[in-house]
C-alpha cells in the first residue's frame, strides 16, 4: 500500500507505482468522487477538443477525380 500526503494547499501526490500502473501521465484527467468515507479517484476519459488543425485535409477524397479550375469556373458562371 502506498501512503501519500496531503500538502498546504490540499493537494495530493499520486505514488509512481500507481501512476504506472494505472497509466496516468502528466495532464491526464481524473474523476474525484465520494464513496461511503473513501476518496474515489478514477483516470477520466475525457476526449480532447477538436481543433482546425484536425479539419486538415478532411474530404478531401471527394476531389480526387475533380479538376478543380473547372468546377470553380462552371459555378461561377451559373450565378
Amino acid at each position: 500500500m502506498s501512503v501519500t500526503k496531503v500538502s498546504h494547499k490540499f493537494q495530493v501526490v499520486i505514488p509512481k507505482d500507481i501512476r504506472e500502473l494505472l497509466g496516468i501521465s502528466k495532464g491526464d484527467t481524473l474523476q474525484v468522487y465520494k464513496k461511503n468515507h473513501e476518496i474515489i479517484m478514477k483516470k477520466a476519459d475525457v476526449k480532447k477538443p477538436l481543433s482546425l488543425k484536425n479539419l486538415k485535409g478532411l474530404g478531401k477524397e471527394i476531389w480526387k477525380d475533380v479538376d478543380v479550375e473547372e468546377y470553380i469556373k462552371k459555378e461561377r458562371e451559373s450565378w
